[in-house]
């Protein structure tokens, strides 16, 4: 196995290839338009992550059984698709460049309109090279997938908010447990493309943990 393509488990899977990445489906290439090109790989995003569930994580102790794989969210932006993909395992922010992909392991910042974030080289199979970053895991801390899926799309909003855009938080009106509401609690805090999604919006906030 050539070492570029052995993915950690952040990525959620590993891969195997020769010299050089290998093409991808020809199927990504010819989208009929922007919007079936974006539900495409989102569709094959969550059937490459059902795979690596059903052969890989099964029977591992941080999969999180209230879970299942979904994206979020998925849509064309600066060069790539990206979106939040949920496993029950983890949630990762996921990119799939249209060019210049990153060597497994490989960092690099990408722009979004909140600000850079780091993404990480992976590659997967079933789906070719992509980048990812980590938000949450393991994934304990939701009960189910619609807070999961709430946290997710809190996140896109977030991102993909300037910020002037982001409102000020309102640590009364949004008190409580759980990760959403400490996502929305520290909504207006300074983000450093490392520390946000890196879970640094929960560490002063024990009782979302």
């Amino acid at each position: 196995m050539d070492e570029r393509y052995a993915s950690g488990a952040s990525g959620g899977g590993a891969g195997s290839g020769g010299q050089g990445l290998p093409p991808r489906p020809s199927a990504a290439r010819e989208p009929v338009s922007v919007e079936a090109d974006v539900e495409a790989w989102a569709e094959r995003v969550e059937q490459a992550f059902h795979a690596i569930e059903a052969e890989r994580m099964r029977a591992m102790a941080l999969v999180n059984p209230a879970l299942q794989v979904e994206a979020v969210g998925f849509r064309r932006m600066r060069g790539g698709v990206l979106g939040v993909l949920i496993t029950p395992w983890s949630m990762i922010l996921l990119r799939i460049p249209d060019a210049g992909t990153l060597r497994v392991g490989a960092t690099a910042a990408r722009d979004l309109p909140r600000g850079a974030v780091d993404f990480v080289g992976a590659y997967e199979d079933r789906i070719g090279a992509y980048e990812s970053c980590s938000l949450f895991s393991p994934m304990f801390d939701f009960p189910d997938q619609a807070t999961a899926r709430a946290v997710a799309d809190e996140v896109l909003a977030q991102l993909w908010a300037t910020t002037d855009e982001i409102p000020a938080a309102r640590p009364q009106a949004r008190a409580g447990g759980g990760p959403l509401a400490a996502l929305r609690r520290n909504a207006d805090h300074d983000l450093d493309r490392r520390g946000f999604l890196r879970g640094a919006f929960l560490r002063d906030d024990p009782d979302s943990r």
